[in-house]
């Protein structure tokens, strides 16, 4: 089982990539006045953070199981290109979708096809098991 810090190291992340999201993307209102993504949201700050961080066990599921494929290492920092990526791409949803948050099924497929493309700079050999790994998360393979 993963370790309580990699969670939460992994929580922090998400919601880093919130925050980024938040600082350069959202909308303003109509009187000049940012929009707070809380106000697009509807609830209070601690259920934003309770619909990241519930993620954060799945994305360390996944980042574990990559990586024990790899035969070789790579440039890339996963935390930085997945995790804060996915946190952002989770808070564009809210707000594109009028504070209704994704499914979870949305955060998985949005989850491999971030992971994917982290891991498309593995060497070539590694690709067919880095694959296998991501058909697991997909909703095709989950029917």
């Amino acid at each position: 089982m993963a370790r309580e810090l990699d969670i939460a190291r992994t929580a922090a992340g998400l919601v880093m990539g919130l925050r980024d999201y938040c600082d350069t993307k959202l909308p303003y209102d109509g009187q000049g006045q940012p929009a707070t993504l809380l106000s697009l949201w509807g609830r209070g700050a601690w259920e934003l953070q309770a619909e990241l961080a519930q993620y954060a066990p799945l994305v360390l599921q996944l980042e574990t199981e990559l990586w024990a494929v790899l035969q070789e290492g790579f440039p890339g920092m996963w935390h930085y290109e997945v995790v804060e990526e996915l946190g952002w791409a989770i808070a564009d949803w809210i707000v594109c979708h009028d504070g209704e948050a994704p499914s979870r099924a949305w955060v998985v497929m949005t989850l491999a096809q971030l992971a994917g493309q982290f891991f498309s700079r593995a060497p070539p050999a590694d690709w067919p098991a880095l694959r296998a790994v991501l058909m697991r998360y997909t909703p095709e393979s989950s029917c």
